[in-house]
C-alpha cells in the first residue's frame, strides 16, 4: 500500500490526500459525477510529484504525472488554484529576473551562450543573497574538484520549465522548453544544478518531441568523475545527507554525492533515503498552493537530525536547501554540496597554509 508513502498526506494528517483519495476525487469530476469547480479539485495540487507513492505501488501507478495531467485539465475548464493565477506570466517575470540577477553579478568572461562545458545553476540557485558570491564559489569547487574549466550558461533562461507543468500549463511549458533546447544546443556538456531541472531536461524535454543532443549531467555526477581536486580529510565531520526527490527517484543519482562527501566527511544516512528518500515540499508548486504542509515537510524531514542532537545536513539541489534552511531549527545547519565541498576545501587551505595539519583535518 502507497497510503504512508505520500509526504503531504503525512504532513498534513489528511486522510483525504492519500495518494488513492486523490487520483479518485479527479476520475470522479472527470467522469462527470462530481462538477469541474476548484473546490472539487483542491487536492489534485496537494501533490509535490516525488513519486515516493510509485515506489510503493504494486501496479507501478503514477499519481504524479496523473495529478498533473489533471491540473492541466483544471486549467482548461478555468478551475485552476486560486493561488495560481496568471503563473505563467509571474513565471516569466520571474526568470527574467533570474537572467538579469545572473548577468549583473557574474562578469561577462565568466559567462557564454555557447562553450564546451557550461554549468546551469538552477533558479532556486539565483535567489541566494549574494548570487554573485554562491556561483563563484559553486564554479570553483566544481572546476577544482574536477579539473575542468566551465562557463556559466547564459541563455536567456534560468529555468528548464518544471514549474509550468507543475502548474497545467503545458503549453507554455513547450514554448519555453523550446527556447532552452535552442540555446542549450550550443553546449556539448551542461552541468545542471537543480535537481528538477535534471529530469525535465532528460526526460519531459524529450517526451514533447525536444530530445537534446547535449549531455545534461548533475553537479554531482560530474564532479564524481574525478576526485584528484578533493583530498581526503581526516578526522571527518558527520553530516546528514539528504537525496532531492528528482535527483535520486527520477534520476538515479545516489552514490555520486555520497562519494564525494565521504571524502570530507562522515556521512551518515536518514531514515528514508536513496530511492525510498521523503520529499522536503519544495517541488509541484506546492509551496504556493500548500506552504504550511510544505513547510510542515520539511521540518518533518529534519526532525530526525533533531532527535540525533543536531548537525549539519547537505543536499545536492539549490531547491532542497532552500526549503530545508528555512525550516531548520536550531542546532541543525543546512548546506548545499558545491558550499559544503568549498567550505570544507577552504578550511583545508588555510591549515595547510599555517602548518596546523592535525586541526584542520590534515589533507592526505
Amino acid at each position: 500500500m502507497c497510503r504512508h508513502s505520500c509526504p503531504v498526506s503525512a504532513a498534513s494528517g489528511n486522510e483525504s490526500l492519500i495518494p488513492q483519495a486523490k487520483m479518485d476525487r479527479l476520475n470522479q469530476v472527470r467522469k462527470g459525477n462530481l462538477p469541474w469547480t476548484a473546490d472539487n479539485l483542491d487536492s489534485i495540487w496537494a501533490c509535490t510529484g516525488c513519486r515516493h507513492c510509485t515506489v510503493y505501488c504494486h501496479h507501478d501507478n503514477e499519481p504524479g504525472l496523473v495529478l498533473f495531467g489533471g491540473r492541466a485539465a483544471a486549467q482548461a475548464q478555468g478551475v485552476a488554484h486560486p493561488a495560481l493565477a496568471d503563473y505563467v506570466e509571474r513565471f516569466r517575470a520571474r526568470d527574467e529576473q533570474h537572467v538579469a540577477s545572473l548577468r549583473q553579478a557574474v562578469p561577462a568572461e565568466r559567462r557564454a551562450d555557447d562553450a564546451v562545458v557550461g554549468y546551469w545553476p538552477g533558479c532556486d540557485a539565483l535567489d541566494a543573497a549574494d548570487v554573485g558570491g554562491a556561483l563563484a564559489s559553486a564554479l570553483g569547487v566544481i572546476e577544482r574538484v574536477s579539473g575542468v574549466s566551465l562557463k556559466i550558461v547564459d541563455i536567456g533562461q534560468a529555468c528548464a520549465g518544471s514549474p509550468l507543468l507543475a502548474a497545467g500549463e503545458p503549453d507554455a511549458f513547450r514554448w519555453h522548453a523550446g527556447k532552452v533546447a535552442r540555446g542549450l544546443k550550443q553546449f556539448r556538456t551542461v552541468v545542471v544544478g537543480c535537481s528538477t531541472c535534471i529530469y525535465t531536461l532528460r526526460s519531459a524535454y524529450p517526451a514533447e518531441g525536444l530530445p537534446l543532443a547535449t549531455e545534461i549531467v548533475s553537479v554531482p555526477e560530474f564532479m564524481a568523475r574525478s576526485l584528484a581536486g578533493l583530498p581526503e580529510r581526516s578526522p571527518k565531520k558527520p553530516v546528514y545527507y539528504h537525496d532531492p526527490c528528482a535527483l535520486a527517484r527520477q534520476v538515479g543519482v545516489i552514490e555520486e554525492p555520497r562519494k564525494l562527501l565521504a571524502q570530507v566527511a562522515e556521512v551518515r544516512e536518514l531514515g528514508w533515503s536513496g530511492t525510498d528518500t521523503e520529499c522536503c515540499g519544495a517541488a509541484g508548486l506546492l509551496p504556493e498552493t500548500m506552504p504550511d504542509v510544505a513547510d510542515e515537510m520539511a521540518r518533518r524531514r529534519l526532525r530526525e537530525v533533531v532527535r540525533g542532537g543536531g548537525g549539519t545536513v547537505v543536499t545536492s539541489c539549490p531547491s532542497c536547501a532552500r526549503m530545508l534552511r528555512r525550516n531548520a531549527p536550531d542546532g541543525v545547519e543546512v548546506s548545499d554540496l558545491p558550499g559544503f565541498l568549498a567550505q570544507s576545501m577552504r578550511d583545508a587551505d588555510r591549515a595547510l597554509a599555517s602548518g596546523d595539519e592535525d586541526g584542520a583535518g590534515g589533507d592526505r
